[in-house]
């Protein structure tokens, strides 16, 4: 998927959460399952999953905003584009200016053109890479407030609200943990974009005087400088292109020739008079000046908006699955599981009826075979939790014990077993009225961690003959929610009253 689709949907998908969290939950788990079945090609592609979820689902009250969104995205990139390029012409028309009198001074040129593209390129640095010093931590933070890209944001004020709406879950407050690093490669995007087309103006402006004037350069300073010394620093700066672009390291001759000093009538070293040969001897300095643009400024910042570009469109898609709301709904599209519809505690007898009769009223999905784990001694109560796995359409397999009484390498024994046998799931068996302590998290991410395979793993609670309280089952997806996993389901064995 391309940023720009990714950021459709990111949009898109904001807002049919946020609109759809009032509807009945039963009622969007039965359509998101509906959706969900159509889509299991895509399961462990959930950025394609959501995007198929998008095409089909219908959400009353619902607005799509992501192609405005995607429309004003486009077009602050074509104005930073635009405002780069004029910068840079204008910026070298200015430092190149000469109008025959004066000769232009290298040292203008080249700390003006060259050496900020050097000191920004190591800021980018700075602010891209991640450190875990505290100096360097804060002095990111700081020039995070640098980037040309924030301007864009602003100017988003300008625009028709349904476009900028839609753009605004980026930096929407609500999403700010799980959007952070895309809004934060988004300015850097814009950033080395505006670069870019500046370097390009730069480069396009001195062409221009190149091939339709005459330009003169020579070099001056007050410091302490000499030819050799001059000429030294010069072939270093020159290092990256001696070999491939030999004519455009500056040569001893030139940089003696064109020293210049600015008296009254102004002279050269030598005391070298004005010649056609002299003039042209002194516009020799452009390779130079236009290969040290070129490799400190153009092909960095090419580079760099390349990274840009592909770390926005990396963390669009993983923000695109965790937006808030948008894991709950992953696992109501992956669940296996058939919901019941009873509105009390059955009993064993009563529930093989209930689920004759579901089975009878409602396409069913496809059984699912689990390796079974009872969490604290739950599986003492195996005869009670029979009907209710039957009535959730899993198939046992590998009765297996965990938590409670036993060992941290009795439990490490249980994971290596399910993770030894192949099946299609993990059914872990919980009292629900037993709070889900880091214990339980623990297992249930080792698990996920060592398996390695993506495959659902269901925590099933039992009540007891009294059922499962509301309260208690609320509490336990709140937890587990935590986990921040699509393919973990908390489902009742039972209804919660």
């Amino acid at each position: 998927m391309t940023h720009a689709s990714l950021l459709s949907d990111l949009i898109d998908l904001n807002a049919a959460l946020k609109t759809d969290s009032s509807a009945d939950l039963d009622k969007r788990k039965q359509r998101d399952r509906g959706i969900g079945q159509a889509l299991q090609a895509q399961r462990r592609q959930p950025a394609r999953q959501l995007h198929g979820w998008l095409e089909r689902v219908e959400i009353r009250g619902w607005q799509r905003h992501g192609r405005a969104g995607v429309q004003l995205y486009h077009v602050l990139c074509v104005l930073l584009a635009g405002v780069g390029l004029v910068s840079g012409w204008g910026l070298a028309r200015a430092v190149l200016y000469y109008t025959g009198d004066t000769p232009i001074n290298i040292f203008n040129a080249v700390g003006l053109l060259v050496v900020p593209q050097i000191l920004l390129l190591l800021l980018w640095v700075l602010a891209a890479v991640p450190w875990t010093l505290p100096l360097f931590s804060s002095l990111q933070s700081a020039l995070r407030y640098l980037h040309p890209g924030r301007l864009a944001r602003l100017v988003t004020g300008f625009f028709p609200a349904r476009s900028r709406q839609g753009l605004d879950v980026i930096w929407d407050s609500e999403n700010a943990i799980v959007m952070a690093p895309a809004a934060r490669w988004l300015l850097s995007f814009w950033s080395q974009l505006f670069s870019v087309c500046f370097n390009i103006g730069v480069l396009a402006a001195v062409f221009y005087l190149i091939f339709f004037s005459d330009l003169a350069f020579t070099w001056s300073t007050t410091l302490n400088l000499d030819s050799v010394s001059f000429h030294r620093a010069l072939t270093t700066l020159s290092w990256p292109w001696h070999s491939l672009l030999p004519d455009a390291v500056p040569s001893r001759e030139l940089v003696e020739a064109s020293r210049y000093y600015r008296l009254e009538a102004g002279s050269l070293a030598g005391g070298q008079a004005a010649s056609p040969m002299l003039a042209a001897q002194l516009g020799g300095w452009w390779p130079f000046l236009v290969a040290a643009i070129a490799c400190y400024g153009l092909l960095p910042r090419l580079l760099t908006l390349l990274i840009s570009w592909y770390r926005f469109r990396h963390h669009l898609g993983k923000a695109l699955p965790r937006l808030p709301g948008a894991p709950e709904l992953l696992a109501r599209m992956n669940s296996p599981l058939v919901t019941t519809a009873a509105s009390r505690p059955e009993t064993a007898l009563a529930a093989e009826d209930a689920v004759a009769n579901n089975v009878r009223q409602r396409v069913a999905d496809t059984r699912i075979t689990c390796a079974m784990v009872g969490w604290s001694g739950v599986l003492d109560n195996r005869e009670e939790l029979a009907p209710g796995l039957l009535a959730l359409g899993i198939e046992p397999h590998n009765w297996l014990s965990a938590g409670g009484t036993r060992s941290l390498q009795q439990d490490r024994e249980t994971v290596t077993a399910l993770c030894r046998n192949a099946h299609e799931g993990v059914a872990v068996i919980a009292r629900s009225w037993e709070p889900p302590l880091l214990e339980f998290l623990d297992f249930i991410q080792s698990v996920r961690a060592q398996c390695d395979r993506r495959q659902a793993i269901l925590v099933l609670l039992w009540g007891g003959e009294g059922g499962v309280d509301a309260r208690d089952r609320d509490a336990w997806r709140r937890t587990l929610q935590r986990l921040k996993d699509p393919d973990l389901h908390v489902e009742v064995i039972g209804s919660a009253p």
